[in-house]
């Protein structure tokens, strides 16, 4: 199975109208996978909604690790349309993550450009209900 960025089911009308020229991110409480280098430059991974592959993405640079608080604003802006502030990040991690988030929580920064949207991505996934 390959890695795989999960979003929740609210963010899946901006994801699959995404385009694929721009740089997104995605932020994971913690320096687990910073450390680990779980994702790598130039690997291909799925985008998922509620576990459900949606598209593909390429991961475009190495994992970074900030505090919430310094985070850089130019990162900032290739995350989700409603997570473009850090009070909305830190609102967003610890209501799906279901812990206390704080500016001071350490977060990874997974950079990555989606794919182009072709018909066999968006396949229910063999797992769900």
């Amino acid at each position: 199975m390959a890695k795989a960025i999960n979003w929740p089911q609210e963010l899946y009308e901006e994801i699959i109208n995404e385009d694929s020229d721009n740089p997104r991110i995605a932020l994971r409480i913690g320096d687990l996978y910073f450390n680990n280098g779980y994702f790598v430059d130039n690997e291909i991974v799925d985008i998922r909604v509620d576990h459900k592959i949606i598209r593909k993405a390429v991961i475009i640079d190495d994992l970074k690790l900030f505090k919430i608080k310094e985070l850089p604003e130019n990162l900032i802006l290739f995350n989700k349309n409603q997570l473009r502030s850090k009070f909305e990040i830190i609102s967003f991690l610890s209501r799906n993550y279901n812990q206390p988030v704080d500016e001071e929580t350490l977060v990874t920064v997974v950079t990555y450009r989606n794919l182009p949207i072709e018909k066999k991505d968006v396949l229910d996934d063999p797992h769900s209900d």
